[in-house]
């Protein structure tokens, strides 16, 4: 029995990661057109009208564009006040399933669903693990403006994990963004840098994580080799030869990782 992780999409264009076992397939956010998650999912045999259910993180375009057409298909997951807030924004939300306590967690299929803060500018930000009875457990914790000890708590048991790795620092305050969004991003409710991930990834030494996927690259303010530099040096640097460490794209799915 396993789990496993793959990002259909990672960016600041939107978002969309499959989270799947034997028997549940669950999405990560639907931040990416409906015709694309669609074509992502056949690789696995899968549609939106097959999976188990959508899990949202928060309200950000980049995190839902797809959601009116995906709740038609299956089930839509969101803590109540970042449901309020779709609703809001896209006057509509098909197929949202309210849960009991949403922060405590709740199970879809086979796959326990564990939410958690992340410190973000949305109504209720949240990371999400994923797992399953034997303890396989994998996570997705993107869109931070600093890494916390709660973040750490929730992500140290999973094997894998889909962090945040958005900007390097000097091409964001060299670049043409205006200096409100600049602020923004490196405030504590922004966006992680390179430089924020490298040093949170070190404490991960020792812990069950393997691999680390970075994801949601600012394509005008970071580069795939610089937030791999940044991050994977860090490691080497400090000796953790055993965390793994790849790239999402905005444009192509990653590689699938299996947690056994």
């Amino acid at each position: 029995m396993s789990i496993s992780i793959v990002s259909l999409a990672s960016g600041s264009k939107g978002n969309c990661t499959l989270v799947f076992s034997d028997d549940t397939a669950i999405l990560v956010d639907a931040g990416v057109s409906y015709s694309r998650i669609n074509s992502e999912l056949r690789r696995f045999g899968l549609s939106t009208a097959k999976i188990d259910g959508v899990v949202v993180t928060h309200e950000h375009a980049d995190h839902i564009a797809a959601l009116p057409k995906v709740g038609m298909d299956t089930k839509i997951y969101a803590h109540p006040k970042t449901a309020g807030a779709i609703l809001r924004r896209q006057g509509e939300l098909n197929g949202y399933t309210e849960v009991d306590f949403y922060e405590g967690g709740f199970t879809i299929g086979d796959i326990e669903v564990i939410p958690f803060r992340i410190p973000h500018d949305a109504v209720y930000p949240l990371g999400y693990s994923f797992r399953l009875k034997t303890g396989a457990q994998v996570s997705v914790a993107t869109d931070m403006g600093r890494p916390t000890v709660g973040v750490y708590n929730n992500v140290r048991e999973s094997e894998a994990v889909l962090i945040e790795a958005n900007h390097d620092v000097t091409m964001l305050r060299e670049g043409s963004y205006p200096e409100p969004l600049k602020r923004r991003i490196l405030g504590d409710l922004g966006h992680l840098s390179n430089d924020m991930t490298a040093l949170f990834a070190e404490r991960f030494a020792g812990s069950a994580v393997r691999t680390m996927l970075l994801g949601h690259l600012s394509e005008n303010n970071n580069l795939p080799e610089l937030a791999l530099g940044a991050v994977a040096g860090r490691l080497q640097g400090r000796g953790c030869a055993d965390i793994s460490v790849a790239v999402a794209s905005q444009h192509f799915a990653s590689e699938v990782y299996e947690v056994k």
